[in-house]
């Protein structure tokens, strides 16, 4: 086999590794090759120049954003529960109201189904999710700035948090990382909690988006309590079924599957 045959194999490997682990290391692919160490560092810079990849220290890592990758797999995560969590969520929302989104899953599924609604107001950190909203030439969409996050495509930090203050909502629609019988939502980055806070803050009502994989879960940061969630929109039975007087205040709809 000659070189440049041997270099063709080793790029179209290094790539379907890239595609399936997300970094690759000079060390162990120079082992993997038998080559060089040095050979393997030439066939990333060439790869990265070809814009197939982004060399880091001691290797590479895919080109395609932590954020396309992440949004692609939670996004097949009980798909059908977040479409069906959309459309009963969009049935409370009429012409004239204002939304604050955050970014998820399930409240971009939930854009999906509000851009269909006319007259509306949105103030969002996702740019994901005012492009969607802006399908519609009759929904103003408002883009909160900020420190911006690829991995999660949200707008986050303290400018993000002191845009969100300039407005006011008749609802803020968030997501969940977790869903507590006790404690209420839940989430694992703190930053992305504080968003959500700000945005309860500075709103009417609070919706909160959840499948039942979030349920009866636990993350780090409390977002909030019961005591603050005027919708629950979920797939879990459970919850509309048991008792708890930390929820008294809480209207709970279970989006059914069709």
């Amino acid at each position: 086999m000659s070189e440049g045959r041997s270099s063709k194999v080793r790029h179209q490997t290094i790539i379907e590794l890239l595609s399936t682990q997300g970094q690759v290391y000079v060390q162990d692919l120079a082992k993997q090759f038998d080559v060089a160490q040095e050979t393997i560092r030439r066939d990333l810079s060439k790869l990265e120049s070809q814009k197939l990849l982004k060399k880091v220290h001691g290797g590479a890592v895919n080109i395609q954003s932590k954020f396309e990758r992440n949004f692609s797999e939670r996004a097949q995560a009980a798909v059908d529960e977040k479409k069906a969590i959309a459309v009963k969520a969009a049935s409370l929302i009429k012409p004239g109201d204002t939304l604050f989104i955050d970014f998820g899953t399930t409240t971009f599924e939930f854009s999906q189904r509000v851009k269909l609604i006319d007259n509306i107001t949105v103030i969002t950190n996702s740019p994901l999710l005012a492009n969607t909203l802006q399908e519609n030439p009759t929904i103003e969409t408002i883009l909160i700035g900020g420190q911006f996050n690829a991995a999660l495509n949200a707008c986050l930090g303290g400018i993000a948090l002191k845009n969100i203050t300039e407005f006011f909502a008749d609802y803020a629609v968030i997501g969940a990382g977790a869903i507590h019988h006790l404690h209420g939502v839940m989430d694992q980055h703190v930053d992305e909690a504080a968003i959500a806070q700000k945005m309860m803050e500075n709103s009417d009502k609070l919706m909160v988006l959840a499948d039942s994989t979030k349920t009866n879960k636990h993350a780090i940061n409390v977002v909030t309590g019961w005591e603050n969630i005027d919708y629950l929109i979920t797939t879990c039975k459970e919850f509309k079924l048991t008792d708890n007087k930390k929820r008294s205040k809480t209207k709970i709809i279970v989006a059914e599957l069709t």
